[in-house]
């Protein structure tokens, strides 16, 4: 009898939400595909419900990559609404199987507020439960908070890579909190994350911290190490995002490695000739803290633009931040030191806290060339290429050129992450960088969102407008512009 009542007890406690999730277990179909479930068709991939092979039931999803592209992926998805009056632990999870694979594959899930917005995000390899690949059917599961804010998730799978990939059975379940209190090194890893929060956020006036203290100490119990605070952090980051905050996040220990020693991105800065006359300089992102990292990518910049210079007639100049998704600032303004010109190129500010970011004697923060190339004509027409992707640091780029009176903004309207990040090390290795003030140009205009294009482009198949029409505002009337 005794045994009977604690297995009710504990099916209670653990209580069982799947039916929320519509075809779980993929039992039905239309034309191949599963009903409810979104499947995102790709090249090189083929998603379909398959009748061979199932963890339970008569069915699962099958995903099959025909591709060794790491950048290319299949995914399938289902929004599933929720309706949560106090804050929850919820799990949810799924039974992989695999043959044959090369890649890697997840269980993802995006928590969404009432607005439709992502407020968290999470899959396999972020909350460091990875997928096994080529292991028979394996119960695998991802971890989230939720409270009365959150309305929606986004769940599913994805393969990136080749080889089959089998998902059965989800299910989405509520976690009770345990009574045990917290670990001290728990509850003081908590405390140091909230605290720098707290004295660094520029949305910190905006949290409610009162709920936010008592929802912690709840979602706190029963943490003994650092790795099971993980949803702690995440609520006070879903927090940060309610407010307002797109910017703040947790960088890994083993990109957070990378980042003192390396660049954390495999594309290099671009150059070219357009047209005999137009010098094009493409900047990507750039992630590394190293100072030495940092002084090369700048160099190679600076180089290509003497080389370009030097050896042509330049009329005015492209340069390309579109597929610039951020990182270290510094190398980035540096670099392009010789187009940007000299002086004071914008702020970092809060309240009554304004940081010039100033560029003298061909160094900008920790970067400097040593020996600096000067243009043949200072003043010809800039042309600066922005887009959705053009973000962090990418935006700060773009507002060192705003202000200029020889600078246009072309394409579209960039991504909206204008703040400034402070970087925290924390006690287990990570990285905390947190949105610690807004972004102002020279001429006063802060910054809080998007970077709209002095031109917007629309964008025609087979051509690269934004160059396009770059190239003509460049070469008409040819008038120049005073520094």
């Amino acid at each position: 009898m005794k045994k009977l009542t604690y297995t009710i007890v504990a099916a209670f406690l653990f209580c069982s939400v799947e039916a929320q999730i519509q075809n779980a277990g993929f039992e039905n179909m239309t034309d191949g595909l599963p009903n409810h479930w979104n499947v995102k068709k790709t090249d090189s991939y083929e998603g379909k419900i398959d009748y061979t092979h199932y963890f339970g039931g008569k069915a699962s999803m099958q995903l099959t990559g025909k591709t060794d592209q790491s950048k290319e992926f299949q995914s399938f998805s289902q929004k599933v609404p929720l309706d949560i009056q106090q804050l929850q632990k919820i799990e949810i999870s799924a039974y992989v199987k695999s043959e044959n694979t090369n890649g890697k594959i997840n269980l993802w899930t995006q928590v969404k507020d009432e607005n439709g917005e992502m407020i968290d995000f999470g899959n396999s390899e972020s909350q460091q439960r990875p997928i096994a690949v080529n292991k028979d059917w394996t119960k695998y599961s991802l971890t989230f908070t939720a409270d009365k804010n959150v309305k929606s998730l986004l769940l599913g799978g994805v393969l990136s890579g080749n080889g089959t990939v089998w998902f059965d059975h989800f299910e989405l379940n509520k976690i009770p909190f345990s009574n045990e209190e917290p670990s001290k090194k728990a509850a003081k890893y908590i405390q140091d994350f909230k605290n720098i929060v707290k004295k660094n956020s520029i949305f910190s006036d905006k949290l409610d911290w009162q709920n936010i203290e008592t929802n912690l100490h709840n979602l706190s119990k029963g943490m003994k190490t650092i790795d099971d605070t993980t949803p702690a952090l995440s609520y006070i980051i879903q927090n940060l995002r309610q407010a307002g905050d797109n910017h703040s996040f947790i960088s890994g220990k083993e990109r957070s490695e990378k980042q003192k020693s390396g660049n954390i991105y495999e594309t290099k800065p671009d150059s070219r000739l357009i047209d005999q006359n137009i010098g094009y300089i493409s900047v990507p992102a750039f992630g590394s803290l190293n100072k030495e990292v940092g002084n090369d990518f700048a160099l190679q910049i600076h180089n290509m633009i003497k080389k370009l210079d030097s050896e042509n007639t330049i009329k005015g100049w492209i340069v390309d931040l579109r597929s610039n998704t951020g990182g270290n600032m510094e190398p980035m303004i540096g670099g392009l030191g010789s187009l940007i010109g000299e002086g004071t190129l914008g702020y970092f500010v809060y309240k009554d806290q304004k940081t010039p970011w100033i560029y003298k004697n061909r160094q900008f923060g920790a970067t400097k060339i040593t020996e600096p190339y000067d243009l043949k004509s200072g003043n010809s027409k800039i042309a600066v290429l922005i887009g959705p992707h053009t973000a962090s640091s990418g935006e700060a780029t773009t507002i060192a050129f705003i202000g200029k009176s020889n600078v246009k903004l072309f394409g579209q309207p960039s991504a909206g992450y204008t703040s400034a990040n402070s970087i925290y090390p924390l006690s287990d290795g990570k990285i905390f960088a947190v949105a610690s003030s807004y972004e102002m140009d020279r001429n006063g205009k802060v910054y809080s969102g998007k970077i709209d294009p002095d031109i917007t482009v629309a964008s025609k198949e087979g051509q690269d407008m934004d160059i396009e029409t770059a190239k003509h505002w460049i070469l008409s009337e040819q008038q120049t512009y005073p520094q």
